[in-house]
């Protein structure tokens, strides 16, 4: 028995020695003693590494161990191994049912204990004072003495936080009782065992990695000092004068002074003899000049200055991936031009979580094998998704995104169909399920469901299907999937307690074959060289069933709920990681500078290093205060060092990294974070700088042409990447600017190897849609062009747009949803019934009272309401409230249209009247230059007609559910064409369908809309009424005849307004300025403007044009609310994408057909 201790500052050949120690022992005798190496558990794979290398013909003698694997290994040979192993998920949910049990009793936590994080932060507590030995009866003295001194303010706060923890602790270890081991007990039981164990009794133990020890590792270390046959030491110390008694604070080796003496401390106890230390203060012999020095001197604030060579670097970063890119660059030129491997590199991070997910993208890219050294949580994993949707699905009755979440993650899929087809099959009844508002009876419902639905005079017909074949293939697909989870809600029902509900969901897997799917996940994976996923794969059905299990062992027998046992799956879930060895040798490793332990590392980036990062600023986050911790000290109970003593050991953190490679030392850090926020750099840059005068920060930017050749020869790597670089240079040289010979030299290599076509067609990528040929476009629109003047509007809009509608029939997915169409469909049919209505019972418009209104509204709204969206006016109390206020509004709209009646000499002759082919009136007919006949049909909502002197006026009127208006400028750009074509077809046609001639008497909007009135407290009901009136002011355009407009409202005199039509009087009975009235030759001329405009159209429809031009006129934009621009992928940093800018100023209807004479060049081409 002895303790050997091998001391020096970090890279003078501690680890070396031992290892090269153990390796002349196990040569000498190959099956001698057992040698045991104690490291921390990042570090056993690498000193594994290191032992084998070491050894010609491998080993058996020596064994690599970290506490708790060799709590284990010593279980397995003294007894103990028999006992069920706590796991982390298992402790959590143990937590989670103890807190649940007596949350009555606690006097601080009882509401703060349903908050997110409390149980992590009760087990944190729990095993810190676990692992540092503290004694439930020793905690219950000093709560027993706060409470008879009659603790106040924060002593009693601090009185009641510790009586709920210890609570919770008690109530655990009654559980556990002799049953159950966790990893807190672990260390404990060891200490208990060592003295019966054989195995340790003949061995020789070697401890390395460590800088500190908690109270349970000391008292397995005590242990093995008293029955092992020699324990030997290896610490990171300077030298021990002066750091007996009291190491100062700002030592950086205070905490290994420390456990150096506190070992030595133990040693004594025991009675075992301490071998006089072995000292490597020779410094690294086969370190660089200028890394040596940094060690030597990078805790003196004397130090002397020096050069740092190359073997120093400092760089900084506009953001966090530039700086990756340029570490990831650098490594791939150090593997290729400097004889490195990769496994000799590391990059390090104080704050790994900001850069782990960039390096492992940024690395893929530049094919940098890598092996990030980070614990991964298995929530993502597809198999834990499945079964957490899966009882969220169960828990919230089928709730669409639960349920789709579930069907997505494949699990439900059959293991010998085709995975690709089965997606396909569950997009398309997500598809009907979004439009459709299933729920879960419909679910259950054995009943097929019906896919199509009858046209109403709301909705279109839908397209021409095989709707029985649509409806059969989406019941099976529903049938199929939905199966297995009625099977589990079946079982999780009848089941009652924990462990019934445990094996109804283990059955429910075993069911499917998620153990044979994920075997075919994992060789997917290995056949593609994802070893870590592949790796995933594989560890995750025990996991699951380990978790299962300590469910059982928990809280078999509990009675549980769907909620609770949902909840106590999820929680085990969230804590559980999967457990991540490098899957190969020669990789970069990112390491996590606190955690991670690195071996033999020849270059380190060291990423990150900003103010507040490096040192990390102290963060309180324990539930145990520093002023609590303080208190706990004064009682003599040692727990986590405070925080003063945690800003103490960042420059031990700092010291380790930075003195651990031997060739090279790259330092960065970032400028700005993702989101362009400034950040400053760390005081270690400025140190860096000052003990090594010769280096400067050297900027980094992604963009090689700021760099000189050799510079820029840095980018040309990674094919793809290159590829990308070049790309981006060819489009400087595109600009005018200068690019070096290099890239032309890259540009040759890609040409040799019959790449260069991708590349050109990317780098000269016009988005412009090519145009249809003739033979398409007559079997895309047919022989015979049938069109509307919507589509019409919409081509002028933009080319393309009307393509993606009418050509290709794009939609938007279908979602259960109530929006601004759904409602003006509702308001033009409400409306055209209403009139039915009156008209159906001898009535007139004049005759209609409120009662009628209201009466009639009804009748309309609720007959219309269930065609609306597939019901869903119906569907819920909100829409329902909707529903009474769109009838309102229908109410309203008919009681001003009576009273516009009773104003009026027009009446209704016609509503929702259709011209087409089998319509009351025929469709507009135009030849085309090439014998194409194209028909144009469509439905006015509502044609008046009144008789003059001069004969038959006819008007049409457009229902809008939006305040519109018709604008000069938008009729002569082809944007409005809609009422002025109605209007066109009714006169066209007027004697075919009236038997008479017939005269323009306007075109005009009604908003139908229910206002609200800003009365005065003056205002008489006769002033409110007549406000209301003006609300209602119809919109549009009227013939230049002051009697039509009297016509259409008989009130107005010289000099006032109309209250009904957009006209103001003067005052010698002519229309004002602002009245947009048109005379009959422009109405004439408005005419053959419409046809010439659809005759274009029409003949540029038949030419092919798809063009990708939107029109802007303007804030308006053809692409503001357009569903298809993920399609046309418009983007004015394209070349050639640019809008058609319409003049929108200065147009008015007296002047129209000067700007047409004077700017055809306006029009569409």
């Amino acid at each position: 028995m002895s303790l050997q201790f091998y001391l020096g500052r970090s890279g003078t050949g501690k680890s070396t020695a031992m290892h090269q120690e153990i390796n002349e022992m196990i040569t000498r005798d190959p099956n001698g003693p057992p040698v045991i190496v104690i490291t921390p558990d990042q570090m056993t794979f690498q000193v594994e590494q290191q032992l084998v290398r070491l050894s010609d013909k491998g080993m058996t003698r020596a064994q690599v161990y970290s506490f708790p694997r060799l709590a284990w290994k010593v279980f397995q040979e003294t007894g103990g191994a028999a006992k069920t192993a706590l796991q982390k998920t298992g402790k959590q949910m143990l937590i989670r049912k103890v807190i649940s049990e007596q949350r009555k009793h606690f006097r601080l936590y009882e509401t703060s204990s349903y908050t997110d994080g409390f149980i992590d932060q009760v087990d944190e507590v729990i095993t810190e004072w676990k692992t540092h030995n503290v004694s439930k009866t020793a905690m219950h003295g000093m709560v027993d003495e706060l409470e008879s001194s009659g603790a106040t303010g924060a002593d009693r706060i601090l009185t009641a936080k510790l009586q709920d923890l210890l609570l919770i602790w008690e109530e655990m270890d009654k559980v556990i009782g002799d049953r159950y081991i966790g990893s807190e007990e672990q260390l404990f039981w060891l200490t208990e065992k060592v003295a019966s164990s054989a195995h340790l009794a003949e061995a020789v133990v070697y401890i390395d990695g460590f800088h500190r020890f908690t109270p349970q590792e000391l008292s397995v270390v005590g242990e093995l000092l008293q029955y092992s046959q020699e324990v030997r030491v290896a610490l990171t110390l300077d030298d021990l004068t002066n750091k007996e008694d009291v190491h100062p604070a700002p030592d950086m080796f205070r905490q290994t002074a420390k456990t150096y003496y506190q070992l030595s401390g133990l040693a004594e106890e025991h009675a075992v003899p301490v071998n006089k230390p072995y000292w490597f203060n020779g410094g690294a012999t086969n370190k660089h000049e200028a890394l040596q020095h940094l060690e030597r001197f990078m805790e003196n604030r004397s130090y002397k200055t020096s050069s740092g060579g190359d073997a120093i670097t400092v760089k900084n970063a506009v953001n966090r991936r530039t700086e990756v890119e340029e570490c990831a660059r650098d490594i791939a030129a150090l593997v290729r031009d400097h004889d490195y491997r990769y496994e000799d590199i590391a990059v390090v991070a104080r704050n790994p979580g900001d850069y782990n997910h960039i390096i492992e993208t940024v690395f893929q890219d530049y094919r940098v094998p890598v092996f990030v050294d980070e614990t991964r949580p298995v929530l993502n994993h597809p198999v834990v998704e499945f079964i957490r949707s899966a009882l969220e699905t169960i828990a919230e009755r089928w709730r669409y995104e639960s349920v789709f979440r579930t069907f997505k993650t494949d699990m439900l899929f059959d293991v010998h169909e085709s995975w690709t087809e089965a997606r396909k099959q569950v997009d398309f009844l997500e598809n009907y399920v979004l439009a459709r508002n299933v729920k879960e009876k419909d679910w259950k419902s054995e009943e097929q469901w019906v896919y199509r639905y009858h046209a109403t005079n709301v909705e279109e017909d839908w397209e021409h299907k095989d709707n029985h074949e649509i409806e059969r293939d989406i019941h099976q697909t529903r049938m199929r999937l939905s199966a297995p989870l009625f099977s589990l809600q079946a079982r999780l029902k009848k089941a009652r307690t924990v462990r019934e509900k445990a094996g109804a969901l283990f059955t429910f897997l075993e069911e499917l074959r998620i153990p044979e799917k994920l075997e075919m996940m994992r060789d997917d994976c290995l056949r593609h060289n994802r070893l870590e996923m592949a790796r995933e794969h594989e560890q995750i059905w025990d996991m699951t069933v380990d978790l299962l299990e300590q469910m059982v062992e928990v809280a078999g027998d509990d009675k549980a709920g769907m909620q609770t046992f949902q909840q106590m799956m999820e929680a085990g879930f969230t804590k559980a990681t999967f457990s991540i060895v490098p899957p190969s040798l020669d990789q970069v490793t990112a390491a996590d500078m606190e955690r991670s332990r690195l071996l033999g590392i020849k270059v380190v980036y060291l990423l990150g290093v900003n103010e507040g990062i490096l040192p990390a600023a102290l963060e309180e986050s324990s539930m145990l205060q520093e002023s609590d911790r303080a208190w706990l000290e004064q009682q003599g109970i040692e727990l986590e060092e405070s925080g003063e003593a945690k800003l103490l050991n960042e420059n031990f953190l700092i010291y380790r990294t930075m003195s651990l490679p031997s060739d090279r030392l790259i330092v960065s850090y970032p400028m700005a974070d993702e989101e362009g926020k400034r950040l400053q750099p760390s005081i270690v840059i400025q140190q860096l700088l000052d003990m090594f005068p010769d280096q400067a920060p050297v900027l980094v930017q992604n963009e090689p042409g700021v760099y000189n050749k050799e510079g820029q020869l840095h980018f040309v790597n990674a094919s793809m990447k290159t590829m990308s670089f070049l790309i981006g240079e060819l489009e400087r040289c595109k600009q005018g600017e200068h690019v070096a010979d290099l890239w032309w030299s890259v540009y040759n290599v890609f040409v040799k190897n019959n790449r260069l076509e991708k590349l050109t067609k990317s780098l000269f990528y016009r988005n412009e849609a090519v145009a249809l040929s003739r033979d398409t476009t007559r079997e895309l629109y047919g022989r015979k062009m049938k069109t509307s003047v919507s589509r019409m509007e919409q081509y002028e809009a933009c080319a393309f747009r009307q393509f993606a509608s009418y050509g290709l029939k794009l939609k938007e997915r279908q979602l259960y949803k109530l929006e601004a169409p759904d409602i003006g469909q509702l308001f033009h049919a409400a409306l055209k019934d209403v009139t039915k209505a009156v008209y159906r019972d001898g009535r007139t418009w004049e005759e209609l009272s409120e009662q009628n209104a209201r009466d009639y509204a009804e009748e309309a709204v609720h007959e219309l309401a269930p065609a609306i969206q597939r019901q869903i006016l119906l569907s819920n109390s909100r829409h329902q409230y909707l529903l009474k206020k769109l009838e309102e509004t229908v109410q309203r709209a008919s009681m001003i249209l009576s009273r516009q009646a009773k104003s009026s000499r027009f009446s209704p002759i016609g509503l929702e009247v259709g011209f087409g082919p089998s319509e009351e009136i025929p469709p507009l007919l135009f030849e085309l230059a090439d014998g194409t006949q194209m028909e144009v049909a469509g439905r006015i909502d509502r044609v008046d007609q009144a008789v003059s002197n001069s004969g038959v006026l006819l008007r049409v009127i457009d229902y809008k559910s939006s305040d519109k208006d018709l604008r000069p400028e938008e009729v002569f750009f082809g944007l409005a064409l809609q009422m002025l074509v109605y209007l066109d077809v009714v006169l066209s046609f007027s004697e075919e369908w009236l038997g008479t001639k017939a005269d323009p008497a306007g075109v005009l909007y009604f908003n139908v809309h229910n206002p609200i009135i800003q009365a005065g407290r003056s205002w008489s009901p006769e002033d409110i009424e007549q406000e209301m009136m003006k609300q209602f002011r119809m919109k549009g355009i009227l013939p230049d005849d002051p009697g039509i407009a009297q016509m259409m409202d008989e009130r107005l005199e010289a000099g006032t307004d109309s209250f009904i039509v957009p006209a103001r009087l003067n005052k010698g009975g002519g229309f004002n300025k602002q009245s947009p009235v048109v005379s009959k030759e422009q109405f004439e001329r408005l005419r053959g403007h419409i046809r010439e405009k659809i005759r274009h159209i029409g003949e540029q429809l038949r030419a092919g044009d798809t063009s990708i031009q939107p029109f802007q006129m303007k804030q308006k934009k053809a692409c503001d609310y357009c569903e298809f621009h993920s399609v046309c992928q418009f983007d004015r940093g394209f070349p050639g994408n640019e809008f058609r800018s319409f003049r929108s100023g200065g147009m008015k209807w007296e002047t129209l057909f000067q700007e047409e004479e004077n700017d055809e060049s306006e029009d569409h081409s």
